[in-house]
């Protein structure tokens, strides 16, 4: 079975080979259209500036002393929307060139920096969140504006490499509760959210996923409403049991695991490692269907210990799910 092959079934909420990992069981492609400067500091295709932080592998963050506006009635004369007619999408050609097995792998386009994340880069936290209480309609008009650009970025990244599965990112929560309500999410918010969702669709992309960190597990109806088929982050501070018994045949999980607690420590054993794969491998996957892991050494405080987990992952995926099928509970012998 093709690792394509493979992430159908799961798409499909049916019980796949393996449990896959999403960085190397499929091509990535990255935004060439800078939604955020990675691992320096610059400026994004938008002019806004954004600083590394070297405590957060040099992680950036929105630069809070350039932002654009602060009132919202200057929203239309004061934002730079990228011309992507200017983009030179060289690179991004040059880089398919690699993808030389698409039959057997899906591509998967990662579009950082979704709407309500640029609403508040724009105009700092503050301003945007005063903004979306106090002049929630034209607060709706950016938004509108900004869903345009998505489109159209999505068509032109489309027509160069056909991504099976595109993983829109909007951070919509703390770990503790959303940002904003779900009725506020639901009225200016989601309607922009569907619109992405049923353009990228209508443009080709077979799956898209939404990244959220945080507590998110009160969206997650609406999410499905908007036509999500998957979520990207899966923090533990969600109730993942319940939301795996509620709505465990509709989403895909895609979890980076436990990156706040064993994973993310240093001097983490091996063991401790593994066991914490095995739970959330039972936890999301507790019937063997809807799991992608999605954990990536690159943005690792301790790399070693995520290519300790994928090694795992490589090597139990499979009898896992050969486990899953014959209805036993699988006891992998972990390494000390």
């Amino acid at each position: 079975m093709t690792e394509r092959e493979n992430m159908e079934l799961i798409f499909q909420h049916k019980q796949p080979d393996h449990i896959p990992h999403l960085g190397s069981d499929a091509y990535g492609i990255r935004d060439y259209v800078v939604e955020r400067p990675i691992m320096t500091t610059g400026h994004d295709a938008w002019g806004c500036h954004w600083i590394s932080c070297p405590s957060s592998l040099n992680l950036t963050h929105p630069d809070t002393s350039d932002i654009k506006f602060e009132d919202l009635e200057d929203w239309r004369g004061k934002i730079n929307i990228p011309d992507l007619e200017k983009v030179d999408f060289t690179p991004m050609i040059e880089e398919t060139k690699a993808f030389t097995n698409r039959d057997e792998k899906m591509i998967q386009y990662v579009s950082l920096i979704g709407i309500f994340e640029r609403s508040h880069i724009l105009m700092g936290f503050e301003n945007a969140l005063c903004a979306c209480m106090e002049e929630p309609e034209e607060f709706g008009e950016m938004l509108k504006a900004l869903t345009e650009h998505k489109i159209r970025l999505y068509k032109k990244v489309y027509e160069i490499v056909k991504p099976d599965i595109l993983v829109y990112h909007d951070d919509m929560a703390t770990q503790a509760s959303q940002f904003l309500s779900t009725d506020f999410y639901n009225q200016y918010l989601f309607p922009e959210y569907k619109r992405i969702v049923a353009a990228a669709r209508e443009i080709g992309y077979k799956y898209i996923i939404h990244h959220s960190c945080g507590r998110i597990e009160k969206l997650i109806p609406d999410w499905l409403d908007c036509g999500f088929d998957g979520w990207d982050s899966v923090m533990n501070c969600n109730d993942l049991v319940q939301i795996k018994k509620e709505y465990g045949d509709k989403i895909v999980f895609m979890p980076g695991l436990d990156t706040q607690g064993v994973l993310g420590k240093a001097g983490s054993s091996r063991q401790a490692i593994e066991k914490m794969v095995v739970e959330w491998m039972n936890m999301l996957a507790s019937d063997g269907t809807g799991l992608i892991i999605d954990s990536t050494p690159a943005y690792s405080l301790n790399p070693a210990n995520e290519v300790i987990c994928l090694e795992f992952i490589k090597k139990h995926g499979k009898p896992f799910m050969d486990a899953k099928k014959a209805g036993i509970e699988y006891v992998p012998d972990l390494e000390v």
